[in-house]
């Protein structure tokens, strides 16, 4: 169930022809697609079609053991990006099962263990996610005027970013097209020798090829992120599924969260004390990454300060 028309969206330009003459029908790339929403009256909630997309993407073979840990395809390494998988055996009891980053386990020397036991982060995620569903209930305004605020400056943020690298890329594959000229016409003149011209002509087309792949990846990046939203209203219709959680299971994991992720730990100075600090970030659907805890202290300072001005009044 992947077909985004379950949701209510008019999907169009999915596919086209070489040419008028041809007969022949290919599909285009996903970032070509023209999508119309709520064009329709969808045949599944957008959540429950989420948590399948994410089941699908995360999918992986069961465990040796039989079975596939609940955090399974959403935990990554907040370093290189990598899967993080869970580490068990059958000697082990289960507050000794832990994640760990699948790059270390592959090659130590290209990233760090970033491991962390099972019971811990669910321990972690249940306690944000109950701070979500707290923060989300008894401040709502307050909650969709700061989560919208917030994903429009770090859309605008990291779309800046891609579109001053896409610009650099697309002015250096421009001032490459100029020096092939150059160098063609030095190699027909007498200037360059012909085993030059053939390794710098070598050299130039690789490093155009990189760019031209850089160009299109980052394109279809640009444009994916300027049409995404952030839909506030569906997130707090998720959380008023769960207004009272006490424990998680594969199913809510997927309703609420998009990734975690999982940086190692350093260590800092706190009270005179050596402190070793790990630092958990989760992504959640539809808003991304919020930190809930600091904004039920901006939300409950805000009120306290209404609340004094009254009393004084």
């Amino acid at each position: 169930m992947e077909r985004v028309e379950y949701l209510g969206h008019t999907v169009n330009f999915k596919t086209s022809k070489p040419s008028f003459k041809s007969k022949k029908t290919v599909w285009n790339n996903p970032s070509e697609w023209v999508i119309f929403e709520n064009t329709q009256e969808p045949v599944i909630e957008e959540s429950v079609f989420l948590i399948v997309q994410n089941i699908r993407q995360g999918r992986r073979r069961p465990t040796k053991m039989g079975d596939m840990g609940m955090f399974s395809g959403l935990v990554y390494c907040a370093d290189c990006g990598g899967k993080m998988y869970l580490c068990r055996a059958n000697h082990f009891k289960p507050e000794q099962e832990y994640y760990i980053c699948s790059t270390y386990r592959k090659d130590r020397t290209l990233c760090k263990t970033h491991s962390i036991r099972r019971v811990v982060l669910e321990e972690i995620v249940l306690r944000n996610l109950r701070e979500a569903i707290s923060h989300v209930t008894q401040y709502e305004d307050d909650f969709i005027q700061r989560a919208a605020e917030r994903s429009l400056r770090e859309r605008d943020k990291a779309l800046a970013q891609k579109k001053a690298v896409l610009a650099q890329s697309e002015k250096r594959i421009a001032e490459l097209d100029v020096i092939f000229k150059r160098i063609y016409e030095d190699n027909i003149s007498g200037k360059l020798s012909d085993d030059r011209f053939i390794k710098l002509s070598r050299d130039y087309e690789q490093e155009q090829e990189q760019l031209k792949a850089v160009v299109e990846t980052l394109g279809r990046e640009v444009k994916q992120q300027e049409q995404k939203k952030t839909n506030v209203r569906k997130f707090i219709s998720v959380v008023k599924k769960y207004t009272d959680m006490t424990q998680l299971d594969a199913t809510i994991l997927r309703e609420f969260v998009e990734q975690i992720r999982v940086s190692d730990t350093y260590t800092t100075n706190e009270q005179q004390k050596r402190v070793k600090i790990r630092e958990i970030e989760i992504v959640y659907n539809f808003i991304g990454a919020f930190d809930f805890e600091g904004a039920r202290e901006q939300s409950q300072n805000a009120q306290d300060k209404n609340n004094a001005k009254v009393g004084a009044a």
